[in-house]
């Protein structure tokens, strides 16, 4: 077994060992309205799900408005003995072809997480695996050419594709601990100090209202912190903003099932979330957006009892998932219905939204991209990747 470093190298190389995330920079949303009780929302038909949820999937895709994509997946090989390897590949146009930009020099068996205030800049965290108890951090100025370290974070980060956030002034927001805590960290994580907890979140009016169970993802809107969670009560989507040094609730209400929230970005000027509602053992997926002054949600995705793949956000407030491996549905935004995709390649990881819908495969050592055509499913590229097989064992 490999002992981790915290020595980050820079560079390009197609040799990777490293983990993904979501942009949470860019929105300054009206935040007194979005305090507001109701704030003109509109309820979703009803939906369900298991009572103890699995935490939201680490595949993901996010965008930027700048046209840029990010995506997250595993690849190699078996995760029980240490030959799976996770990898960032960006997109920096629609029109350009995906490349590799996955950190060196840290074992990233554990996953990873990425986010990004925008502009270029990324964050990426190095889940802990094997002998890593704390969460290194990797940055980069220019859509992840060169990485320098960033942090580290003494604690493990939560096991969600947006457990990281970042936002301006190189803030970030780290979810810990199994996502009972949260912190809120300052030069990139130089420092850390704690932002809250499910305890001292519960202690408060907004916190007994959802009955917070856990914490399931960050954001910032402008300079404010977001923190979003798993409620106990049903009704309730648990999305918290931090303002005057208080918590107060910020998530729409939602038809009488139990919700966590599997993503949270900022999205223009204003806000969009996944929920997964639950009733029993069955699930539904919901697409929620908040701008000017109201929150919007979509007609629910029953899914049932599959279990969830992946997530992905687009940078027009697109938004789309996959389950049961082969099953991938995706909202253009609000005021949209569900538009169920044709069964998805083999080894499909996640979905990239951009102009059209593509599915990112990851095989072993192979990344694919496929686009949808007339006639289903095309391969776009096809990038190779040397995975170290063996050295994290």
């Amino acid at each position: 077994m490999s002992t981790p470093t915290r020595i980050l190298a820079s560079g390009t190389s197609a040799r990777r060992t490293a983990p993904g995330a979501r942009t949470a920079a860019g929105a300054m949303i009206a935040v007194a309205c979005l305090l507001a009780a109701g704030c003109g929302s509109k309820p979703a038909p009803s939906a369900s799900l298991p009572t103890a949820p699995a935490p939201p999937p680490l595949a993901t895709s996010f965008a930027s408005a700048g046209g840029a994509t990010w995506t997250v997946v595993q690849m190699g090989g078996s995760a029980a003995q240490d030959n799976n390897f996770w990898q960032v590949f960006l997109r920096p146009t629609a029109t350009a072809s995906w490349r590799l930009i996955t950190p060196l020099g840290v074992a990233d068996n554990g996953g990873l997480v990425v986010a990004s205030p925008g502009s270029g800049s990324l964050v990426t965290a190095f889940r802990p695996s094997q002998l890593l108890s704390y969460t290194p951090l990797a940055a980069s100025t220019d859509n992840g050419a060169k990485w320098s370290s960033a942090g580290p974070l003494d604690a493990s980060l939560a096991s969600a594709a947006d457990a990281l956030a970042a936002g301006p002034g190189d803030q970030l927001i780290a979810l810990t601990s199994g996502g009972t805590k949260a912190e809120l960290g300052q030069r990139l994580g130089t420092t850390w100090t704690r932002l809250a907890t499910t305890s001292s979140l519960n202690a408060t009016r907004a916190g007994r209202a959802c009955e917070v169970t856990g914490l399931t993802a960050a954001a910032f809107s402008g300079s404010t912190p977001l923190i979003a969670a798993r409620c106990g009560r049903p009704g309730v989507a648990g999305i918290f903003a931090h303002t005057g040094g208080v918590w107060r609730a910020a998530g729409p209400p939602v038809s009488g099932e139990t919700v966590d929230v599997l993503g949270l970005a900022a999205s223009g000027t204003g806000l969009v979330a996944l929920l997964r509602a639950s009733s029993g053992t069955s699930a539904s997926i919901i697409g929620a957006w908040y701008s000017g002054g109201h929150w919007t949600l979509s007609p629910s995705l029953r899914i049932g009892a599959g279990k969830l793949d992946s997530t992905a956000i687009g940078a027009a407030g697109s938004v789309g998932v996959t389950w049961n491996a082969v099953k991938g549905a995706t909202l253009a935004g609000p005021g949209t219905a569900w538009r169920t995709l044709p069964t998805l390649p083999r080894r499909a990881a996640t979905l990239a939204l951009g102009p059209e819908v593509e599915v990112i495969a990851a095989d072993g050592q192979t990344f694919r991209d496929y686009q949808l055509a007339s006639g289903g499913w095309s391969q776009a590229q096809t990038v190779h990747v040397q995975i170290p097989y063996g050295s994290s064992g």
